[in-house]
């Protein structure tokens, strides 16, 4: 898995944060890769301190989820490092995409290419090796899913807008089952609420995770102040509580949404956002409860 690490270094100066987001690439089974980091101006080096690694959806790359799914701000105050991968571009159009399971025929292993990132960041950096997280949007939500069933590194994750495919979800045997956040709206056309033929319903498959960590049957539902009014959409917190080592699994349905990452000022062509919650705050909130055991 670990290959030659060839380190290039970019500072792209970035005049609102303290720190600067730092440009790295390795080559990975014959690949060169890359991926974007920013380290809090708090990170002191005997400190260790979590790692976030955020991931991009389809056609977008790390510049762009740094600038429009940007937990900067929140690294900066809670002090973590935060992590902006590349994923490979697609051969016919460029667009840049995650292997999730021979997507669009791939062999790419980008579950390997994130654990030899990590590996190559906790020589360099304090990072805390139990706290470890995964959030992604879209086909990066995908991923993320990848992640929670095959790899053992990862403390929680975090899925906006994807799934997880009927082939993964039918192989899916987490060795460590971890705690779960989904955020969904139920007008999404990418990637519907109730699933298509390749990809299983959100509901679904939160329950997969919630029996997975044997929280209880019948979750806790609250729904949520509908603060903006005007934006078509409202949302409802679905939580399974109560799983092994205190794991929970939650969901965050939004009624009427589209595929968007709610808070954000962005729009999108693919129906509405809501704007009662704050997907980025709602991430860290869950993430940063939970420890991977050993």
């Amino acid at each position: 898995m670990h290959k030659h690490l060839l380190w290039i270094l970019v500072c792209f100066i970035v005049p609102s944060y303290a720190q600067t987001l730092e440009k790295r690439t390795f080559v990975h089974n014959n690949i060169e890769r890359s991926y974007l980091v920013y380290v809090p101006e708090l990170y002191q080096p005997d400190i260790s301190v979590p790692l976030v690694i955020n991931l991009h959806g389809f056609g977008k790359d790390a510049a762009y989820a740094a600038q429009h799914r940007d937990f900067r701000p929140l690294a900066d105050t809670a002090n973590f490092i935060v992590v902006y991968p590349n994923g490979t571009r697609e051969k016919v159009t460029g667009n840049r995409f995650w292997n999730y399971g021979k997507v669009m025929g791939s062999e790419v292993d980008d579950v390997g290419f994130l654990e030899t990132m990590i590996d190559s960041l906790a020589v360099q950096y304090n990072i805390n090796s139990k706290r470890i997280y995964a959030v992604g949007m879209s086909n990066g939500s995908y991923l993320c899913y990848l992640l929670a069933c095959r790899s053992n590194r990862f403390a929680a994750i975090a899925s906006v807008t994807g799934s997880m495919s009927v082939k993964m979800f039918n192989q899916c045997t987490p060795q460590t089952p971890i705690p779960v956040l989904h955020i969904h709206g139920t007008k999404d056309p990418i990637n519907p609420y109730k699933g298509n033929s390749s990809s299983k319903g959100i509901e679904e498959v939160i329950q997969f995770w919630a029996r997975a960590n044997q929280c209880n049957a019948q979750p806790v539902i609250e729904t949520l102040d509908n603060i903006h009014e005007k934006d078509g959409a409202t949302a409802q917190r679905i939580v399974y509580t109560d799983g092994i080592r205190g794991n929970r699994v939650e969901l965050i349905k939004i009624i009427g949404g589209g595929h968007s990452w709610p808070g954000t000022g962005k729009k999108t062509m693919w129906g509405k956002t809501s704007k009662d919650i704050n997907a980025t705050a709602e991430v860290w909130r869950f993430l940063r409860n939970f420890e991977r055991s050993d």
